[in-house]
């Protein structure tokens, strides 16, 4: 197969970053390719039917956030942003044993008087822990890069944040967007991190969770879209080799065939699975000093009715670090009962058996609830992903590399690129984006 012009690009990989990439190329007009190795596309954000469940699961259960901008762009585009769940206004419930439920609610005040009146929901603050929150939030606003090579840990601690704060509120969040325990995670990703979150505007915190099964939400719409603006989907089309000659790009060999002297090719698979496709050089070492870090994901069903406070819970001090409630999120329950458990930065956990995650997580869900008797669940499906996002620790970024690549006709996309942004969806839309406008820069010249 050959294709020698910028209307029919490839796209290598159907996650997010590549789906994004390919429905921004057909939206101006090409008629993108993409090639994705599994039978559905979505890569981490998708789901799945399970017959254990009797349900669609999500590989893993995702939080989005009001300062995601690009990716609810791409989710009034495919017309599915109605499936996002959100309170009102920004609020978050946490418990703990020995403090109790508490909440972190954050009014529409200016950046950062919402953030101080929302600490007056935490517990057991003192004036200590207060007062030092104005120098972190004044190390947010000046440049991440010179935290680089610091832990979360060593970074907070040089901004003098108390124990209490950091338990009830940095780790946490530490831990949810940069799949990273605080103590080996990068600062200065946290710091952007908070930078977006806390000076983004009155609506950045605000959680949004999926009301549908995650494949609803993003693959399923971005398919259909793609193709109705003239791409195409192929799905079960492994790529086996990239062919180079010089600085060209010369063939994509797959399962399904070869594209040969492609004029653009944007390469959205994982950084591990596109470290063995090139030859050897600066990129390849780059992405062979990228790590993996996992996550955990434990779905419970049980035959007692079960409801948590909120749709979604903050568990700080236990292994269950967020439970969700399934069946208040659902637009349709199909039974009652149903819990989802998430366990980031999870190197321990996911060499634990199935029996022992479930019993863990069980046990949690018998603390929150107590002094209701909770029996064990009927069904406990655990899904490990051993390589879930590319590990945050300092120094990554120095390695992340851009869009752009050492050949005119290939370039970049995924989370795990230079985006600024830890390995969330916003990271991997924002890439996409990113690689199809170098395409159409260049589209767009040669026109």
């Amino acid at each position: 197969m050959s294709h020698p012009s910028f209307t029919q690009p490839l796209i290598l990989g159907g996650g997010l970053a590549g789906l994004t990439a390919a429905l921004h190329l057909a939206d101006a007009g090409l008629r993108p390719v993409l090639l994705e190795a599994a039978r559905w596309p979505g890569g981490r954000a998708r789901s799945y039917p399970d017959r254990l469940c009797g349900e669609e699961l999500d590989h893993g259960p995702h939080l989005l956030l009001g300062a995601y901008r690009h990716t609810l762009q791409l989710l009034s585009r495919l017309g599915s942003r109605h499936h996002l769940w959100s309170p009102p206004h920004p609020d978050f419930t946490f418990w703990e044993e020995s403090a109790g439920w508490y909440h972190l609610a954050v009014p529409r005040w200016p950046a950062p008087w919402h953030l101080l009146a929302g600490l007056y929901g935490l517990p057991d603050l003192s004036l200590a822990d207060w007062l030092p929150v104005w120098r972190l939030l004044a190390a947010v606003r000046v440049q991440s890069e010179r935290w680089e090579e610091v832990s979360v840990t060593h970074w907070l601690q040089q901004h003098k944040q108390g124990a209490r704060l950091c338990q009830r509120l940095w780790y946490p969040l530490c831990l949810a967007t940069l799949n990273e325990p605080p103590a080996s995670a990068n600062a200065a990703l946290f710091s952007n991190v908070l930078k977006h979150l806390l000076f983004g505007g009155a609506q950045a915190l605000l959680p949004m969770l999926p009301s549908v099964p995650l494949s609803q939400l993003f693959a399923t719409p971005a398919v259909r879209a793609i193709q109705q603006a003239g791409g195409q989907v192929l799905c079960r089309c492994r790529v086996r080799q990239l062919q180079f000659s010089g600085s060209v790009l010369q063939a994509v060999h797959t399962e399904q065939g070869s594209w040969w002297h492609p004029k653009a090719v944007i390469a959205a698979l994982p950084h591990d699975a596109l470290r063995v496709l090139l030859p050897p050089g600066l990129l390849q070492q780059q992405l062979s000093s990228l790590s993996c870090a996992p996550i955990v994901s434990v779905h419970l069903q049980y035959e007692q009715p079960l409801s948590l406070p909120a749709p979604l819970l903050g568990l700080p001090t236990r292994a269950s670090q967020w439970l969700l409630d399934r069946n208040r999120l659902s637009q349709h329950p199909v039974r009652q009962g149903r819990l989802s458990a998430v366990l980031s930065g999870a190197y321990r956990e996911s060499h634990w058996s199935a029996a022992q995650l479930v019993q863990a997580v069980h046990q949690d869900v018998s603390r929150v609830l107590a002094p209701l008797r909770v029996a064990p669940p009927q069904v406990g499906r655990v899904i490990r992903m051993q390589r879930a996002t590319f590990a945050a620790w300092p120094g990554c970024n120095m390695v992340r590399p851009p869009s752009t690549t050492p050949w005119h006709n290939l370039w970049l996309a995924g989370d795990w690129t230079a985006t600024a942004l830890p390995a969330t969806l916003e990271g991997a839309v924002l890439s996409g984006v990113r690689a199809a406008e170098k395409i159409l820069a260049l589209c767009g010249h040669e026109r």
